[in-house]
């Protein structure tokens, strides 16, 4: 990963364009979603540029960037669709310590603008290291398809609500919360026209009032290194996760598909003190979802041994090392 992905609070930005063309106005379109600070330098802006001038929506000014319009700035971008010109401008950038991007310039630049799918306060950002553009347009078209505009409102009142869900504990019984809101009251209270605020307080009460979800264990294997030959069903067991427990030679590819906030726990061998059931026990006992990821097919005592701790048990099968093999000989 070249770029690293973040989401900067621009309340508190202030940004220098530079360029006053087709450019600069294709940038300042989306920096006008912001409350930013935007201070626009250019000796001929457009006249689209001109009028957000006039609507107050930024500062222009008439001249070149210069050292003193840069410091102190969160953000940079050069615009001119002149190479000397925006090199220029990288320059006092750099040497100013701020971030700086140069429009249609990957390698001149310090940070790129992703493509985004804009549903505020839901925002998603898709990049490809600059390498394939119409990639990230056609994912960003099919994800708007995807995603009403109305799921905005529902993302709002989640997160004016977010205070009053922290009665629940944190992790697996919040996740659920929200998960329900998202999949099914939310959408309902939308189509019925209910107040949302209402809506969510009494899907709180239910919350509350809801017996704790019980532990369980998941067992399953993959024979591969590759995350797309698991199945659907595994794939979904370790986004879901709150343990997972896996083999050494588990993949790091595969364990990606783990939520980040999940803890993962590497055997050095299948034997390890505790016995491996007792293990996953101990920790689904805590009314934890445990995912053992092994990397051969799962042992028949150990199933037999998973059962008899009482907990709900989920096997899902996976696909060994020599069909993988085989299937590849004879493609």
């Amino acid at each position: 990963m070249r770029h690293f992905p973040i989401f900067l609070d621009m309340d508190r930005a202030r940004v220098v364009v530079s360029g006053g063309g087709d450019a600069a106005l294709a940038k300042l379109r989306l920096l006008l979603k912001t409350r930013a600070r935007i201070t626009v330098h250019t000796t001929s802006p457009l006249p689209e540029i001109s009028g957000f001038a006039r609507d107050g929506l930024l500062t222009l000014v008439e001249g070149a960037v210069t050292a003193a319009d840069v410091s102190g700035a969160t953000l940079v971008y050069g615009a001119d669709e002149d190479a000397e010109i925006d090199e220029q401008t990288a320059q006092l950038a750099e040497q100013a310590g701020v971030l700086f991007n140069i429009v249609d310039n990957l390698e001149g630049s310090a940070f790129i603008t992703p493509a985004m799918v804009d549903r505020a306060p839901l925002t998603i950002a898709i990049g490809t290291e600059g390498a394939a553009p119409m990639l990230a347009r056609s994912i960003k078209r099919d994800l708007e398809e995807r995603l009403p505009a109305a799921i905005a409102d529902l993302v709002r009142a989640a997160q004016k609500f977010r205070p009053a869900a922290e009665a629940l504990p944190w992790g697996r019984v919040r996740r659920t919360f929200w998960a329900d809101w998202f999949d099914r009251a939310g959408p309902a209270a939308q189509n019925a026209g209910q107040d949302y605020e209402k809506a969510l307080q009494s899907l709180l009460s239910r919350h509350q009032s809801a017996a704790a979800a019980p532990g369980h264990i998941t067992l399953t294997f993959t024979g591969s290194d590759d995350p797309d030959l698991m199945t659907l069903k595994a794939r979904k067991a370790l986004h879901d996760a709150d343990v997972v427990v896996h083999d050494a030679a588990i993949s790091a590819p595969v364990l990606e598909l783990a939520r980040r906030e999940a803890r993962i726990i590497a055997l050095a061998r299948p034997t390890d003190v505790p016995p491996l059931h007792q293990l996953l026990a101990l920790e689904a006992d805590n009314g934890a979802h445990v995912v053992y990821v092994a990397a051969s097919p799962l042992p028949r005592h150990l199933v037999t041994a998973c059962r008899r701790t009482g907990l709900p048990l989920d096997l899902i099968p996976g696909i060994a090392t020599p069909q993988v093999a085989q299937w590849k000989e004879t493609a």
